[in-house]
């Protein structure tokens, strides 16, 4: 199963980052992760259906937050590293109409 783990957020996606940014969310478990034309990542779920996350620009958006890297790993990784994973929320994903 693969995981997904936000980081190097910031609430201001114009934002010049002269420091490392906020640790996100872990999502997970998931059996695949596909990206479409970079803009549109979709999680494949066990019971068949997918979280879907978009990026503005080149950073992924989720709960008012900017996340300028992520990382997709697997169980050991997520054991090793002592991850917690969340509920994962669509609405939380959705990309707001005007970007702060």
């Amino acid at each position: 199963m693969l995981y997904i783990r936000l980081f190097h957020g910031r609430t201001d996606p114009n934002r010049d980052m002269d420091d490392w940014g906020s640790d996100g969310p872990v999502f997970g478990p998931y059996e695949f992760a596909h990206t479409t034309y970079t803009c549109h990542v979709k999680l494949g779920k066990p019971d068949s259906n997918c979280d879907e996350m978009f990026l503005y620009e080149d950073m992924l958006y989720y709960n008012g937050v900017y996340y300028g890297d992520w990382s997709v790993f697997t169980d050991k990784t997520l054991k090793k590293g002592k991850f917690v994973t969340i509920p994962f929320e669509q609405s939380k994903a959705n990309l707001p109409t005007q970007p702060s």
